[in-house]
C-alpha cells in the first residue's frame, strides 16, 4: 500500500484548508500543521512531508529562507515548497523567485487556490479537475484600459487555455473577463500566465498557439458557476481540441 501523501503547512493556513473537510480523505492526504516556519524546519525529518506550504514572511523562519536551506541540503532538496506573497508586492515576488520555490500563490488566498496548487504539485491535478473543450470569446489584459480579445478553447475550475497570437511571459498577471454560455453574469478575475504554447515550438501540439491561465481571484459564486457548467458539459472528448467548427468545408458524400 503506497504511503499517504503529507502536506506540511503553517498554522495560519489551517483554517483555509479545513473548509474542505473531505479533501484529505478523497485524495489520500495527511495535513500536518506547524506553528511557524521555525517549527516546520525543526520537525521536517519527523513529519517527512511531500509538500510544504507557507507564507514568504512566516514567523520564526521566512519562507524564502526555508527554501534556501532546503536547496542546500542534499537529503531534503527534493521537497517542493509553495510560498504565499502579497499581490502587489514586487519585492516579495522577487524573493520567491530567487528562493526557487515550486509555486507562488498571491493573496488574498482561498481554498481553491491552495488545493489547486497542492494537487498539481503532488500529481493529483488530472484526477481532480474535469476540463471541457469549448469556443468561448473572452478578454484579457495586463491593463484594464487595453483589453484584448481571445478565445478560450478549454476550461476547468482552475483556469483556461486561451488561443491567441499575442503571447505574454510566464507569471504575467492579467485581468480577464468572460461570460459562460447560457448565463448573463460577467465573470471577471485576475489570472496568471502559467505556461505558453508557442507556434513554432509548442509545448502541447494538440493545442493552438496561446496561453495557459490560472485563476487567481475567482469569487466563490463564479467558481460554483464554472463547476456546474463543466458538470453539464463533461463528455468524453479530446481536451483542448482547437475551435475549427465554423466554415469547415463539407466533404461530398457518395449517393
Amino acid at each position: 500500500m503506497p504511503d499517504i501523501l503529507r502536506i506540511l503547512i503553517t498554522r495560519d493556513l489551517q483554517a483555509i484548508f479545513e473548509t474542505d473537510g473531505d479533501f484529505s480523505r478523497q485524495e489520500g492526504l495527511a495535513l500536518l500543521v506547524a506553528e511557524d516556519g521555525e517549527q516546520a524546519w525543526r520537525e521536517l525529518d519527523l513529519m517527512r512531508p511531500n509538500l510544504v506550504m507557507m507564507d514568504i514572511n512566516a514567523k520564526g523562519m521566512p519562507g524564502d529562507e526555508f527554501c534556501r536551506r532546503l536547496h542546500q541540503d542534499p537529503k531534503r532538496r527534493h521537497i517542493p515548497v509553495v510560498l504565499m506573497v502579497e499581490n502587489r508586492n514586487p519585492q516579495e515576488l522577487d524573493r520567491c523567485l530567487k528562493a526557487r520555490c515550486a509555486d507562488i500563490l498571491f493573496k488574498p488566498l482561498n481554498q481553491h487556490l491552495l488545493l489547486a496548487s497542492a494537487r498539481r504539485i503532488l500529481g493529483l491535478k488530472y484526477r481532480s479537475y474535469k476540463r471541457v473543450p469549448m469556443c468561448l470569446a473572452m478578454q484579457y489584459s495586463s491593463s484594464p484600459s487595453s483589453m484584448r480579445d481571445g478565445l478560450c478553447v478549454n476550461l476547468c475550475s482552475g483556469g483556461m487555455f486561451v488561443e491567441t497570437r499575442h503571447l505574454l511571459p510566464v507569471e504575467q498577471m492579467l485581468q480577464i473577463a468572460f461570460t459562460l454560455p447560457g448565463t448573463t453574469r460577467r465573470i471577471t478575475c485576475k489570472a496568471n500566465v502559467n505556461w505558453v504554447n508557442e507556434e513554432h515550438n509548442p509545448v502541447n501540439k494538440n493545442l493552438p498557439t496561446g496561453l495557459g491561465l490560472q485563476f487567481l481571484s475567482l469569487e466563490l459564486s463564479d467558481l460554483l458557476s464554472i463547476c456546474r457548467y463543466i458538470r453539464r458539459r463533461s463528455v468524453p472528448a479530446e481536451v483542448g481540441k482547437p475551435c475549427r467548427t465554423k466554415n469547415r468545408p463539407r466533404r461530398n458524400r457518395r449517393p
